[in-house]
């Protein structure tokens, strides 16, 4: 059973869900999302012309740039998981490294680079892996494969501008051709809540445009979530920069209710696009549409601004827990209602035993994120009394719940 930001468990326990890893911002089983699942659609794709197709890209016009005064994207590529959405950005940067690389090009016979943010998550299928640094330990633990294309990543400290800029000169001494940059607005995996630099950004910006890489922000975990915009195009900060080459949504935009996912495209990017590369049998089918739709429609500038200042009343009394329990927290940051808070290392985060474990056991959904963090990503209407609980139930798993011991590492009560 469900209902909002409420789950009842099996034994009929009442939790306050906080995780949903960052997909409910609308919570459980909204009403308008259910309303428009359920209506009588015919299940086509994409080379089957939809009213809905033509309803979905004028919702997303609306939407992006509505606070820059116009949305800088030309075409809109609907697929299933994020994750898909990322692997087809990646196609497109394919077809422009051969482009660029091919004999009597810009790069004729430059080697292979990408680059990504240390820390960055882009998705765990083949291609966003190669990005995804959060998780290249298991990748290369466990993946024969994994090694012939380890090298070609290069991870830049965030948001080190030298560093990136030292990246593109490497590039152009060793004769390197680098394929794309990938980028997360705010992460949401490797340091939940971290959001890019607007100088950082722009020195991306830049630095690719002048070698003749693709710039993919990755803006499916933030989307919405973040700012209360879609978006990095009318983030604060951001609103006069170029946009990017290419952006990908989903979570929120489908509201944890149906795959959906979405890759933004520019001029540039879309005129890389040749028949025949890519193909997704339920590609833009017109109920996912119907739900993004709805969702976009449940947006109001109530719910953008309760997003933003609940983001910082969170924050705010994160901080002052921290201040309360010196050296529990060893560090508390977010943006909007995407943010964690980092545990000293007497606290084991996830798995049995652990401090997500028992919040979960005492009323708290919650999902951990980065080396040993707390990650909460609740629904947009939360309110302040909502804050409290969460925040008082946290006190209490510090206080009350486990630790690992001094030596051995095994759990201990506190």
């Amino acid at each position: 059973p469900r209902a909002g930001r409420w789950l009842i468990t099996l034994k009929g326990a009442v939790l306050h869900d906080n995780g949903g890893y960052g997909m409910l911002g609308f919570g459980h089983a909204p009403l308008p999302v259910i309303a428009a699942m359920a209506r009588h659609q015919v299940m086509a794709n994409v080379m089957t012309p939809s009213v809905a197709q033509l309803r979905f890209s004028a919702a997303l016009r609306r939407e992006i740039g509505h606070i820059r005064g116009g949305c800088p994207y030309s075409h809109f590529l609907c697929l299933n998981s994020g994750s898909e959405s990322v692997s087809l950005a990646g196609r497109f940067a394919d077809v422009n490294t051969k482009l660029m690389t091919d004999a009597g090009a810009p790069h004729a016979g430059r080697t292979l680079r990408r680059i990504a943010v240390k820390g960055a998550f882009h998705g765990r299928t083949e291609l966003p892996a190669l990005y995804s640094d959060s998780s290249r330990k298991a990748y290369a633990q466990h993946l024969g494969s994994y090694k012939q294309h380890a090298a070609e990543l290069i991870t830049i400290e965030p948001y080190s501008v030298a560093q990136l800029e030292q990246a593109f000169a490497d590039a152009e001494r060793e004769g390197w051709h680098i394929e794309a940059m990938f980028l997360e607005p705010v992460m949401g995996e490797g340091d939940p809540g971290r959001a890019v630099t607007p100088e950082f950004y722009q020195a991306a910006r830049e630095l690719t445009q002048e070698h003749g890489t693709l710039l993919l922000v990755d803006s499916i975990q933030a989307g919405l979530r973040a700012h209360g915009v879609l978006s990095i195009v009318d983030y604060p900060g951001f609103e006069g920069m170029q946009a990017p080459d290419m952006e990908t949504y989903s979570k929120a935009l489908n509201a944890g209710h149906y795959p959906l996912s979405v890759l933004a495209v520019n001029a540039r990017a879309a005129a890389l696009y040749r028949k025949g590369i890519y193909g997704n049998t339920m590609t833009s089918n017109p109920r996912a549409l119907d739900v993004a739709c709805t969702v976009l429609g449940m947006l109001t500038p109530r719910m953008r601004e309760n997003i933003r200042a609940r983001g910082r009343e969170f924050l705010l009394k994160f901080n002052q827990l921290k201040d309360e329990l010196p050296g529990l927290i060893t560090r508390v940051q977010g943006t909007g209602l995407l943010l964690s808070c980092e545990l000293a290392p007497q606290f084991k985060c996830y798995g049995a035993g652990s401090t997500e474990e028992w919040l979960r056991q005492h009323g708290l959904g919650v999902i951990h994120g980065g080396a040993n963090s707390l990650r909460y990503t609740p629904h947009f209407n939360v309110s302040s009394s909502e804050i409290d609980l969460i925040v008082a139930q946290v006190r209490r798993a510090l206080l009350e719940g486990p630790r690992m011991q001094q030596s051995g590492g095994a759990r201990a009560a506190a």
